[in-house]
């Protein structure tokens, strides 16, 4: 008996001396995805760069997300849909439009919010060798009025409609650093620009440092009648002085959005979701559009009709930003 108890204990030594030779399970590789930016020189460029550096380095064992440079927020949902970008921004505008299958979509595309980046205020310049202070100048004019993947040409387009200017001015669709290029040769009378935050866009601080231009918004009714026609644009101020040289002036903006497929997991969407949140400060960092962000601004400005991703939603309610 007692040579059996000893077999017994011999035995199971053993096995876990066997067990501890063994290797053990190799840990879950990190979730590989990439994270659509928008062209190189825009705001959210750096943006989204920051957005990955900071979930890269909080979970390094989760995820490695790998930013590809892409042509703005038409053309990231459309490759959100098609699963090539997993994480990316879009405006609030376009994400409208996308989800209710308006133009520039045929159909109605899947894409949920994360959060709210910031607010985007949109504007235009002409050379001030043209003599463009407004749109009522543009006739005649050569007029880039934004990217041609983005929503600056949304807007560009919606207020030539407005503006009764089809066919009587050339409309081009240019990225910032052509359209720079045009102005410096004298091939364009004006561009378009943007404000991020309370920054205006790197391309435009470009501008005003090399070029000689008059910023110009809206008037009041072309106003109205653009946040009619498309949801998701807000009335807003560019302040004085925060351009060169301008007095300051009413125009439309939407909020840039952070988002994602409908499809994603519900656990992936809250740990994005709550790892931007919780590092803005370092977000700010990257891009100064991110600087004095709160957790709760994240929800401030997305459109009703863009509903929040559920791993979104958990992270709101658990930290009471939303019943």
């Amino acid at each position: 008996m007692r040579n059996e108890r000893t077999r017994a204990a011999l035995g199971l030594v053993l096995i876990f001396v066997l067990a501890g030779a063994l290797p053990s399970a190799p840990e879950a590789a990190p979730k590989t995805m990439v994270l659509g930016t928008a062209p190189a020189g825009t705001s959210s460029f750096p943006y989204m760069v920051g957005v990955a550096t900071i979930i890269n380095k909080a979970h390094p064992d989760k995820f490695a997300l790998s930013p590809q440079e892409t042509g703005g927020s038409v053309t990231n949902i459309r490759l959100l849909d098609a699963g090539k970008i997993h994480l990316t921004g879009f405006s609030g505008m376009v994400a409208a439009d996308a989800l209710a299958g308006k133009p520039p979509f045929k159909r109605k595309y899947n894409v949920r919010a994360l959060f709210s980046m910031y607010k985007q205020p949109y504007f235009w310049f002409g050379r001030g060798a043209s003599g463009i202070t407004s749109w009522d100048r543009i006739q005649g004019k050569k007029i880039a009025v934004g990217t041609p993947g983005g929503g600056t040409r949304l807007v560009g387009d919606l207020v030539v409609e407005a503006k009764g200017l089809k066919g009587k001015a050339r409309i081009l669709y240019l990225q910032p650093s052509a359209m720079i290029d045009s102005l410096r040769d004298g091939n364009l009378d004006a561009g378009f620009g943007q404000i991020a935050g309370n920054s205006p866009v790197p391309w435009v601080q470009e501008v005003m440092a090399s070029l000689n231009v008059n910023f110009f918004g809206l008037d009041e009714p072309t106003i109205a009648a653009l946040i009619k026609a498309k949801p998701g644009l807000i009335r807003l101020e560019v302040p004085a002085n925060l351009l060169k040289g301008s007095p300051g002036f009413a125009t439309v903006g939407d909020p840039l959005i952070a988002g994602v497929s409908a499809g994603m997991d519900e656990r992936t969407a809250f740990l994005l979701t709550q790892t931007v949140q919780e590092n803005l400060a370092a977000l700010a960092s990257y891009s100064p559009a991110a600087k004095g962000a709160k957790p709760e601004d994240a929800l401030k400005g997305i459109p009703s009709s863009v509903p929040l991703h559920p791993g979104a939603t958990r992270y709101y309610k658990e930290k009471g930003l939303m019943k």
